[in-house]
């Protein structure tokens, strides 16, 4: 009897201690990307490029840019992509009522998609410019990225069944 209290003690003690070291390790490493992003943010806001920030994000291509989207003192949405390292890129700028909407783009990307599983859209920018990219698993459970011009929606690149 007193075994098996011992057991159950010893397992349970194992399983917690996995569980709160597994707890600790994820927030560990996902620490230097929510800094990024507050960094970005605190930015763009002291300033006064945006007043209110309504998303910020990584968008990883040739060059990484960490992108805050939200509004001007105006009231005008804008979206600010702010380089990774500072030298290298100068901070870009677009408005968003100048281009395709976030929901327009996920749209076009998917349309030929009956049971797609949508995974992501950003806003980021490559070289030729503001991008969308719409991130699905269609329905034989493929990767498929697809990019879209901010301006227009045209499509750019589609990487398909990953």
């Amino acid at each position: 009897m007193v075994l098996k209290r011992w057991l159950l003690f010893i397992v349970i003690f194992a399983i917690s201690l996995t569980v709160i070291l597994s707890l600790l390790i994820y927030f560990q490493a996902k620490k230097p990307f929510t800094e990024a992003n507050e960094n970005a943010e605190i930015y763009v806001t002291q300033n006064h490029l945006l007043a209110q920030v309504d998303d910020s994000y990584v968008y990883n291509s040739t060059s990484t840019f960490h992108t805050v989207i939200g509004k001007t003192a105006k009231g005008q949405e804008k979206a600010f992509f702010v380089p990774v390292k500072k030298n290298d890129d100068a901070i870009m700028e677009v408005n968003l009522k100048d281009g395709i909407s976030k929901e327009k783009a996920i749209e076009l990307a998917m349309s030929n998609e009956k049971n797609g599983k949508l995974l992501h859209a950003k806003l980021g920018v490559e070289e030729v410019g503001p991008v969308w990219e719409v991130t699905y698993v269609n329905e034989k459970n493929n990767l498929n990225y697809v990019y879209l011009l901010f301006d227009n929606g045209d499509w750019w690149k589609k990487i398909s069944n990953l």
